[in-house]
Order: C-alpha cells, then sequence, then structure tokens
C-alpha cells in the first residue's frame, strides 16, 4: 500500500513538472534563424577544409573579421589575415536562410575578388548560441586544389 501511495505521489510530481516545464517553454519565444543573424558579428576562427588531413588557418592563426547581416537580406563580410602576408577579403550582396536545411546562401554582388563577384555559395550554418555563429562554405577562402571549403566561426560583437 505504502508502494502504490508513493508511485502515486511521484507520479504526481513528474506530470506537475512536465507541465512547469512545457508552460515554460511555451511563454520563452523562439527565435528565428533570421532573428539570430541580424547584427554585427567579429571573425573568431577561419580555416580552410583540407582534403586530405587536418583544418588549415586560412588567415593566420588569429584572423580578423566583420560580417553584418541586416533584417532586409544584405550582408557585407571583411576577413584581414593575422600577417601581412596575404590580401584581405571582403565581399557584399544578398543573403537567405533556409532553417529547415540550416543552409545561409550568400549572393556575391561584389568582393574584393573578381572571379566570385556573380556567384552565389551555399553553405551550412549552426547557431551555437545566439553569441556564437559556425557556418560552413563550400568555397575555401585561399583558392588551392588542397581545400574543399571553409570553416568559420563569428562571435556577437558587442
Amino acid at each position: 500500500m505504502y508502494r502504490r501511495g508513493s508511485f502515486g505521489v511521484f507520479a504526481l510530481a513528474v506530470a506537475g513538472l512536465i507541465g512547469l516545464t512545457a508552460s515554460a517553454t511555451a511563454q520563452t519565444p523562439q527565435k528565428s534563424a533570421k532573428e539570430l543573424i541580424t547584427g554585427t558579428w567579429t571573425l573568431e576562427i577561419a580555416d580552410n577544409i583540407r582534403r586530405d588531413g587536418p583544418n588549415a588557418p586560412g588567415f593566420g592563426p588569429l584572423p580578423n573579421g566583420t560580417a553584418k547581416f541586416d533584417t532586409d537580406g544584405r550582408y557585407s563580410v571583411e576577413i584581414m589575415p593575422s600577417s601581412s602576408n596575404q590580401g584581405a577579403l571582403s565581399y557584399s550582396g544578398s543573403y537567405t536562410l533556409d532553417e529547415p536545411n540550416q543552409t545561409l546562401t550568400l549572393r556575391i554582388e561584389e568582393s574584393s575578388l573578381p572571379n566570385w563577384r556573380g556567384t552565389t555559395q551555399t553553405g551550412k550554418v549552426k547557431f551555437l548560441n545566439e553569441q556564437h555563429l559556425g557556418w560552413t562554405t563550400s568555397v575555401p577562402l585561399v583558392a588551392s586544389a588542397d581545400f574543399l571549403g571553409s570553416d568559420l566561426v563569428w562571435a556577437r560583437a558587442k
């Protein structure tokens, strides 16, 4: 008898906890990817993805950069190397997000690389949290047959 009573109290406690959690979750609005990406970001990592082996820093070990995404679907990206051996990269245009497929598509209208102008780049996007954004591009930041693309990690600018 004591077991049944204990089990009933436990079951009621679990049901109550689930109800409170569901209620709290329902009250916390989930931000869309567009809401999350909007703003200014600073570059933390810019690695080229090797065909074989570990990633390689694309702009040195401590690259600098800024990415800005507006609510109207416009973006701009600037990436500067940590050493003077390589030039900076900048590009801008319009973007779209496909939330179900977690993809970011950049239509490049202007670029410091002439062969990027008029192209479209699509990559996987991942919000690590509201303060960190990662995306993997299908085009390496440094032209080389050794690389398949790039991994970028950004922190929300303060």
